[in-house]
């Protein structure tokens, strides 16, 4: 879509020509009002498990962020411990992005801060860049009242990170009576061609019984942030296939040719929180990274009484392998807390 040779007419946010993009071997239709997303066939493995008792991880591995570096896989996730509640954030390698061994000798390379900080309980879903020579993360800070805000970490070497803006929020609550006037959390973070930083995250405000909205920023430093739609959402729960949307959360954007591509999170409106058909990661696609279209039916759903996301498969992370997407995600079993188990999907 940014390169002639791939048009079929011109893409704009709203336009109602069909156009096909064909990137790799992988198809993206759009026609009218709807969007053809690749499809993904889950492979039902748990690529990372929780840890040993006392480990950080104890409770849950979940909120993969995948990267290459080098000639290897490198994937950040957030662990929780005993009480299910106490998040940092660990890194595991892999050779072939498949099977994966936990880096540090299984301790976090990201802890939470001191007691009084404004990430002491939680530093929680990382996104990572690299880009001129260093790891740049973007994670969700937690305090004692839960109060989140989005932080902002470096390193030269993806293990030991140094906070920056002086270990206080780069991103916090929006102005009153906005979706995000309460917390802002669960940042994707991107880096256009021109050095644009782009970040999308969860907000909660107003409709709090109705939860998450995803809101749109971006900076040229990582630090200052301008929120984009006027500081209201750019994507809102809706009607997709099965689904009444009850809330949206978790995202996950890809550039490729000037095109955004965004895999999300969401749970269905009614009141069952258990079950197959009540939570599903879908696809939306935007050629400027605020006005959103989405496909017609979910990418994914949660599986059958008994599998090993039978409560929720939900924060993706794509990355592209040759003529593959390879989805990174989080499987939910059991019908409270878990546990949580990262596990992998692929694109057919």
């Amino acid at each position: 879509m940014a390169n002639s040779k791939h048009r079929r007419c011109i893409f704009t946010a709203r336009n109602v020509c069909f156009v096909t993009w064909l990137v790799l071997g992988i198809p993206i239709a759009r026609g009218g009002d709807s969007v053809a997303a690749p499809t993904f066939r889950k492979t039902n493995h748990v690529l990372l498990d929780v840890g040993s008792s006392g480990s950080f991880d104890e409770c849950q591995t979940k909120y993969p962020c995948v990267l290459k570096v080098g000639d290897e896989w490198w994937m950040w996730y957030n662990g929780r411990a005993k009480d299910c509640f106490t998040g940092e954030i660990g890194l595991a390698k892999s050779h072939d992005g498949l099977t994966w061994s936990k880096a540090n000798d299984g301790r976090p390379v990201f802890r939470n801060g001191p007691l009084g900080t404004f990430d002491s309980t939680k530093v929680d879903k990382p996104a990572v860049l690299h880009f001129n020579g260093r790891f740049h993360m973007w994670y969700t800070a937690g305090g004692e009242k839960s109060l989140y805000k989005i932080g902002y970490a470096t390193s030269d070497d993806g293990l030991q990170w140094q906070r920056q803006n002086n270990a206080q929020p780069v991103l916090g609550p929006g102005a009153k009576g906005k979706f995000d006037e309460q917390v802002v959390l669960h940042p994707a973070v991107l880096r256009d061609e021109s050095g644009l930083l782009h970040i999308w995250y969860n907000g909660v405000g107003p409709q709090e019984e109705d939860g998450f909205r995803v809101g749109h920023a971006t900076s040229s430093d990582g630090i200052h942030w301008t929120r984009q739609n006027n500081g209201d959402p750019v994507l809102n729960p809706s009607r997709v296939g099965p689904f009444d949307e009850g809330y949206v959360y978790n995202v996950n954007v890809m550039l490729e040719r000037d095109v955004y591509h965004m895999w999300y999170s969401s749970w269905t409106k009614n009141d069952r929180r258990e079950g197959p058909n009540h939570n599903c990661i879908s696809y939306a696609v935007s050629s400027d990274g605020t006005h959103w279209e989405k496909d017609s039916k979910p990418t994914l759903i949660n599986g059958p009484d008994g599998s090993m996301d039978d409560y929720g498969c939900f924060a993706p992370y794509v990355v592209r392998r040759d003529r593959e997407l390879w989805m990174y995600f989080t499987a939910g079993s059991g019908i409270t807390t878990g546990p949580y188990r990262i596990t992998l999907a692929n694109s057919r």
